[in-house]
């Protein structure tokens, strides 16, 4: 319960950032651009491909719809899940 409510405080953060992105009128092409570029640098080999293709995916949902801050934050919550569960199989693999 605790590690949830952790998880919504961190993406309740990061929407009013892509808001506040979004109000100077910064694109969310830019923005996807920019996210993913800093993602890949620090992600492990194995989820390049993975994070890549889910920001194409919600780059063009965004280029589709008129509220880009929704699929802003829908990729960084899927982003979040798919990390958070790298590192727990992580964890178990080395036996934590």
């Amino acid at each position: 319960m605790y590690r949830l409510s952790v998880d919504c405080k961190m993406l309740l953060e990061v929407r009013g950032r892509y808001y506040e992105l979004l109000t100077h009128c910064i694109p969310p092409d830019i923005i996807f651009k920019r996210i993913l570029n800093e993602l890949v640098a620090n992600c492990d080999g194995t989820l390049k491909a993975e994070v890549t293709q889910l920001a194409a995916q919600y780059q063009a949902q965004s280029q589709l719809g008129s509220k880009a801050i929704f699929h802003l934050e829908a990729f960084t919550a899927k982003f979040m899940r798919i990390y958070k569960q790298f590192l727990e199989e992580g964890l178990e693999s080395m036996g934590f």
